[in-house]
């Protein structure tokens, strides 16, 4: 399963959702939906503008946990 850091990256870099809204363009909807790690389809034109408003790699934003179900 894909989990998404992005509470950790707002937390480290003490930011808001509204500021990323504001900066990036990116919705409010789509940042609360990663922020609650909800079953999203998330562009790669939405992860190259987190990276670039974090200045931070994929992997900073985004991991895979193996799933304990079989």
């Amino acid at each position: 399963m894909i989990i998404f850091k992005l509470d950790d990256l707002i937390w480290q870099h003490r930011t808001t959702a509204e500021d990323i809204f504001q900066k990036t363009g990116i919705g409010k909807s789509t940042i609360s939906t990663i922020r609650n790690n909800k079953n999203i389809n998330i562009s790669i034109h939405t992860l190259n503008k987190l990276c670039k408003y974090f200045n931070c790699k994929i992997s900073d934003i985004m991991e895979y946990v193996p799933d304990n179900n079989n």
